[in-house]
C-alpha cells in the first residue's frame, strides 16, 4: 500500500476541494480537518489546506468559519511576499512619467501572427476569456507569459538609474525581439493568447511595440473581483497586496487610475469585455469577442469547457465547467466581514464600469 507524504495528501485535498461543490460533510472533510489540526498553519502546506477548507465551508454556507480560515491563511501567506501596494504605486508613477508627455514613439512594422492580450485585474475572467479564444482552431493558448513584464520592469529600472534614457524605437524593437523569441513555440497558428492579467500595467509598451496586437480588457464588479482575490491562494511570492482586504482595495484603485490613463493616452485601443455580461449573454458576447479579434465564428468557443488544454492558473477548475451566472454576487454573504474592502473602494464603487 502506497503511503503519501503530507504535502502530497494536502495537494490532493486542495484539488478535491476546488473540483467539487460540497453539499454536506464527508470523510474527506473530516480527514482534512484532522490534518489541519496537526500541521503548522504558517507552513506552505498549512496555508494550502487553510484555503481549501475555507472553500469547502463556503460551499456549506458556514460563512464565519470560512472567513476566519481565509483571514488566517492570508495572514501567514503575506509573509515574504512582493508586489505590494507600494510597489504598484511606484510603478504607476513611473509609467505616468514615461507616457504622459505624449511623445512616445509607436512602431508600424507588424508580423502575420497576431498576439491577443487578455488582461485586467486577477480574477476578472481572463482565464475564461482565454479558454474561449483557445477553443478556436486558429488560436494557440500561451497562458500567463512573463516575458513582457520582465522586459518592462527592466526598462523602468534602467529609466530610474538613467533618467535621460529615451523611450525610442530602439527599445521598442528590442522589446519585440525579446517577446517574439519567447513566444516562438506559439507561432504555429495565426493567433496566440497572452493572458497575464498584470499586463494592464504595460499597455503603453504593448500599444507602442505591437501594432498587430488585439487587446481584451476584462472587468468585473469591483467587490466581486476583490473578494475573489482574497479567497485565492496565489502561488509563489507575488501578489503581496492580495493578502489584506484594504490592500486589495488600494491596488484596485491604482488599477482603475492606470486604466483611465491608458484610455486617455490611447483612445479606442481596447476591447472592453464585461464578465457579468459574458455570463448572461454568452453567445452574443463571444461573437463580439471573436469579431474584434478578426476570427471567424466557431461554435466550439461556446463549449470551452470541453477544451482539453491544460490550464495552469487559479481558475483552472472554473474554466472546465460550462458558463454559469451568480458568482459575482457571492461576496454579499460576507458583507459584514468586508468593511475594510468597502471603505478602500469607496471612491470607485459604481463609477468604474465600462460598456465597450
Amino acid at each position: 500500500m502506497t503511503t503519501h507524504s503530507i504535502p502530497e495528501r494536502i495537494a490532493a485535498f486542495s484539488r478535491q476541494a476546488q473540483e467539487h461543490v460540497w453539499s454536506g460533510r464527508d470523510q474527506a472533510l473530516t480527514e482534512m480537518e484532522r490534518l489541519y489540526a496537526q500541521i503548522d498553519h504558517a507552513s506552505r502546506e498549512g496555508i494550502v489546506l487553510c484555503f481549501a477548507l475555507a472553500k469547502i465551508y463556503d460551499d456549506l454556507n458556514e460563512v464565519d468559519r470560512s472567513f476566519a480560515l481565509l483571514k488566517e491563511g492570508n495572514r501567514h501567506h503575506k509573509v515574504g511576499k512582493i508586489d505590494t501596494v507600494d510597489d504598484a504605486r511606484d510603478i504607476v508613477g513611473q509609467l505616468h512619467s514615461v507616457f504622459e508627455s505624449g511623445a512616445a514613439e509607436r512602431l508600424t512594422t507588424a508580423q502575420s501572427q497576431r498576439p491577443l492580450f487578455v488582461l485586467g485585474m486577477p480574477r476578472s475572467g481572463t482565464s475564461l476569456v482565454e479558454q474561449i479564444l483557445c477553443s478556436h482552431p486558429q488560436v494557440n493558448g500561451g497562458g500567463e507569459l512573463k516575458m513582457l513584464g520582465q522586459w518592462c520592469v527592466g526598462y523602468l529600472k534602467l529609466k530610474r538609474e538613467k533618467p535621460e534614457t529615451p523611450f525610442s524605437a530602439l527599445y521598442l524593437n528590442d522589446l519585440r525581439r525579446h517577446y517574439f523569441r519567447g513566444v516562438a513555440p506559439l507561432l504555429t497558428k495565426p493567433f496566440f493568447t497572452d493572458k497575464m492579467p498584470q499586463n494592464f500595467m504595460w499597455l503603453g509598451f504593448i500599444l507602442a511595440a505591437f501594432p498587430e496586437a488585439k487587446i481584451i480588457h476584462t472587468h468585473r464588479d469591483p467587490m466581486a473581483v476583490c473578494w475573489s482575490i482574497y479567497k485565492t491562494d496565489f502561488a509563489g511570492v507575488s501578489h503581496g497586496y492580495s493578502c489584506d482586504l484594504a490592500d486589495i482595495g488600494e491596488f484596485y484603485k491604482l488599477y482603475v487610475e492606470l486604466m483611465n490613463f491608458w484610455r486617455q493616452r490611447f483612445p479606442d485601443a481596447l476591447f472592453e469585455l464585461d464578465y457579468e455580461r459574458l455570463t448572461t449573454a454568452q453567445e452574443d458576447e463571444t461573437r463580439r469577442l471573436l469579431a474584434y479579434c478578426g476570427l471567424d465564428w466557431h461554435t466550439g468557443c461556446l463549449a470551452f469547457q470541453d477544451n482539453p488544454r491544460q490550464v495552469n492558473t487559479a481558475s483552472w477548475a472554473q474554466v472546465k465547467r460550462p458558463m454559469y451566472c451568480g458568482s459575482s454576487a457571492s461576496w454579499r454573504r460576507y458583507a459584514s466581514h468586508l468593511e475594510p474592502l468597502r471603505l478602500a473602494l469607496a471612491s470607485v464603487l459604481g463609477v468604474d464600469r465600462h460598456d465597450g
